[in-house]
């Protein structure tokens, strides 16, 4: 989380939108890489990049789209990884 943080400081938008996948299944699109780093930073979250042909072109940006697989890594109330 800390790394997320530091990258979220120094990184420069592109408005490149990126597809992004977290530990527990969910997957979003983010305005670009820095917009990622910068939810997991905030959010305390570890989503990472996925190719784009992964994510449906129907997605709003920031909104999920895929449910996330809740296992017992996961906490289903607010999907932060423990």
């Amino acid at each position: 989380l800390e790394e997320e943080c530091k990258i979220a400081d120094i990184c420069r938008h592109d408005q490149v939108a990126v597809c992004g996948i977290d530990s527990c299944g969910e997957m979003r699109t983010f305005i670009d890489t820095c917009d990622m780093h910068e939810f997991n930073c905030d959010s305390k979250k570890d989503f990472v990049q996925k190719p784009s042909h992964e994510c449906w072109v129907t997605c709003k940006r920031g909104r999920s789209f895929k449910k996330p697989t809740y296992n017992e890594h996961c906490d289903i109330d607010n999907f932060i990884k423990t």
